[in-house]
Parts: structure tokens; C-alpha cells; sequence
């Protein structure tokens, strides 16, 4: 799988899941692509198994729940950048 492939497809699902959210890297392991999101002075990462992301998008298959867990992650984030009382 192609690095630039992976970056295009998350950074348009990105940009329909929140504008303010920008992703930084995706870093290829053994096993896992981690993909590394930012938002404000936060960051934080998803790990997707290579299988995952072969079927996302090779196949159209299992986008939900890349979906998925990219959602976390930027719902992570905003928490995170959330003002304390």
C-alpha cells in the first residue's frame, strides 16, 4: 500500500468528519499503519491494522469503522482543547 493513498483518504475523511482537524503523519509499523491527528496544541494517533486499511481502500469495504476510530480520536481532541472550569 501507498503512504499517499492512505494520506489522501484520510485527510477527505478528516475533512468531512471535522474541519479543524489536521493530520500530521501516517507512520507505517510491521503490523499497523498509526495515523497522527492534531487539533490546536493537541495530538493524539490511531493505530488501523494493515488489513483494515487494504479493505477501506482496495475493496470499499470496512469504512465504518475506520470511521470509527478516527471519530475517537478527534472526539479525544476535543476534549482535550476544551477550556477547564
Amino acid at each position: 500500500m501507498d503512504l499517499e493513498k492512505i494520506e489522501e483518504a484520510m485527510k477527505k475523511m478528516l475533512e468531512s468528519l471535522d474541519k479543524g482537524t489536521r493530520l500530521e503523519a501516517v507512520v507505517e509499523d510491521p503490523d499497523e499503519f498509526r495515523v497522527i491527528l492534531s487539533k490546536g496544541t493537541h495530538s493524539d494517533r490511531a493505530a488501523l491494522s494493515r488489513e483494515l486499511l487494504e479493505d477501506f481502500l482496495e475493496r470499499g469495504k470496512r469504512g465504518h469503522e475506520v470511521r470509527k476510530a478516527i471519530g475517537k480520536v478527534i472526539s479525544k481532541l476535543n476534549l482535550m482543547g476544551r477550556k477547564r472550569l
